[in-house]
């Protein structure tokens, strides 16, 4: 007979028979072994006792998880005889081994970790110390070997497209634990370098990763609170002095980042920025269906004439820079605006979608797309509405020089958008106007457009934005992005950074996110693997190699763009 006590798992106990002495009761497993000698206590809780020998007591058995269902060897633990009757047998417990400690919990990784073997790590052909590929536990004990900002920067932009925050925060505890087991020079380093990422992570991520995980936070608290009576921690003024920082940096972080007032100003700036951008997209509309009324007055002159070009580039490099200020990292890293676009290509292909269902609001990189679009048809609009040839050669000549300005502004966002809408096709057909644009005009219009060519990838408009943001630090700019503080007021128009083209750096994350995320090994690993000790360890650590290639161009994107915004 068996007798289900309970709905749980774990209380689910075979009763021993004292005709067998040597027979010990086992813990509750995924086979629950039946005997019909064994005596039931006739109490009952939640079921009734069934006999183990009938169809019914397979069927529970099945759903509650008593015995397995093999695909190829049929009821495991089961045997049939000839009369149809079904019987268990007992397994031996004991002849199965013990569950194997996962490797976040086993600190000698490390210690195999400790070679640059081939079966972890592969590093590029052209140049045998950048890294090309690796685990992910080499990885992070890349990261907490030697000291490199550059890495330490692109491994926490894109690391959650290949490790999960929970993991990662298991390995560097890991890492430190490794550190701890022994009072070494070389380990005294590897902790402080562990706890310069740890500080990282927490100080620039800590709204994006720790806050959704109450998981993650409560981890990385009790760590640091069993460290503080650690032995080594204690005979060390120095550790000591790190885990303090840790905690008063995890701290600071609960109040400055409030969960709910983070979320409610986050809400609030959002929507107001949308109803700012609707209201003047529907001005703009409004004011364009105005004009093409009338289209056949010869009265129109574009207002850019009222103005002084440099005024006017200018005011496009502030509404610029006010857009670019709205695009976020992660937004980038996940290529939201790609998802956007699709899902809202579907809904207007599809015919059953409501017409009162309120559009998707376009924020950050959808913004700036829109906007960008927006201004190369307006340039164009506005030089083809006039009917007055002389009035006509005006607007160009004078957007000519508005590009100019922005050149010299390194707006180059504005700048493409204004040459791409003198070379529109319902532009450039107006020989006549062309023939009567001045020649200094011309000339400076030949040269931009020399600098906008797009041959070679647009290189020359990526050595400008190059040249814009040599004096630019990177670690300086990153991190005024990452936690949102506000530009220097001495810096603005210092001659550093730029406005940049974000239409070249859209297109390299794209292309880059074609690549594959994991490589396979290519060298044969067999000689290593047999001399390797701890051969069990060895076989449980991950064997993919994390295209780190894709990640390292993927994080220079960011840092790219996070150099120009600061200007």
């Amino acid at each position: 007979y068996c007798r289900r006590r309970s709905k749980s798992f774990d209380d689910l106990l075979i009763k021993k028979n004292i005709t067998h002495p040597d027979v010990i009761t086992p813990p509750a497993s995924p086979i629950i072994a039946f005997d019909s000698d064994i005596t039931v206590s006739p109490k009952r809780r939640h079921s009734s006792c069934i006999e183990s020998t009938t169809k019914e007591c397979l069927r529970l058995a099945t759903i509650y998880g008593w015995v397995t269902l093999h695909p190829g060897l049929g009821w495991v633990g089961v045997e049939e005889d000839d009369e149809e009757k079904k019987t268990v047998e007992y397994i031996s417990i004991t002849d199965t081994p013990p569950p194997l400690l996962p490797v976040e919990n086993d600190p000698h990784v490390y210690d195999l970790l400790a070679q640059d073997n081939p079966s972890f790590i592969h590093y590029s052909n052209r140049n045998l110390t950048m890294m090309s590929s690796a685990t992910v536990e080499k990885l992070v004990e890349k990261l907490t070997r030697e000291m490199d900002s550059d890495f330490l920067m692109d491994f926490f932009l894109t690391y959650r497209q290949f490790v999960t925050p929970i993991k990662l925060c298991k390995l560097l505890i890991l890492r430190f634990r490794w550190a701890l087991m022994q009072d070494s020079d070389e380990r005294q380093l590897v902790r402080i370098r562990t706890f310069v990422a740890i500080r990282h992570w927490l100080t620039h991520y800590w709204s994006h990763d720790f806050i959704p995980s109450r998981t993650l936070r409560f981890i990385l608290c009790t760590f640091l609170s069993q460290l503080r009576t650690h032995p080594v921690i204690m005979q060390s003024p120095r550790d000591e002095r790190i885990i303090k920082n840790l905690r008063n940096v995890l701290k600071r972080q609960r109040k400055l980042f409030d969960i709910e007032n983070e979320s409610g100003s986050l809400c609030l700036s959002m929507g107001s920025l949308v109803s700012d951008i609707r209201h003047s997209s529907q001005q703009w509309s409004d004011q364009s269906s105005r004009i093409s009324v009338s289209l056949a007055s010869f009265s129109y002159k574009p207002f850019v004439l009222r103005h002084r070009s440099e005024i006017v580039a200018q005011q496009f490099c502030i509404i610029e820079q006010q857009m670019l200020q709205n695009v976020t990292w992660d937004e980038l890293a996940e290529l939201r605006w790609r998802k956007r676009s699709r899902a809202m290509a579907s809904n207007a292909s599809n015919p059953s979608t409501d017409i009162l269902e309120e559009p998707c609001v376009r924020e950050g990189v959808d913004e700036l797309i829109g906007f960008f679009n927006k201004i190369c048809q307006w340039v164009a609009s506005e030089i083809v509405r006039t009917r007055s040839i002389e009035t006509r050669v005006q607007a160009i000549e004078k957007f000519i020089r508005i590009a100019l300005k922005c050149y010299h502004q390194r707006n180059y966002s504005t700048l493409m958008q204004v040459l791409l809408g003198l070379q529109s096709p319902a532009v450039s057909r107006l020989e006549k106007t062309w023939q009567r644009v001045d020649h200094y005009e011309l000339h400076i219009f030949g040269e931009l457009k020399e600098l906008a060519k797009p041959f070679r990838n647009w290189k020359n408009v990526r050595d400008c934005m190059t040249r814009a943001t040599e004096d630019v630090a990177e670690s300086s700019a990153v991190e005024s992005i990452l936690t949102q503080s506000e530009t220097d007021p001495g810096h603005t128009l210092s001659g550093r950074g730029c406005i940049p083209f974000l239409g070249l750096y859209l297109s390299d994350l794209v292309f880059n996110s074609e690549l594959p995320t994991y490589i396979e090994h290519t060298d044969n690993e067999e000689s290593w693997k047999t001399s390797v000790e701890d051969a069990a360890l060895n076989a449980r650590l991950s064997t993919r190699l994390v295209n780190y290639n894709k990640f390292r161009i993927t994080g220079k994107a960011y840092i790219y763009i996070y150099k120009e915004v600061k200007y």
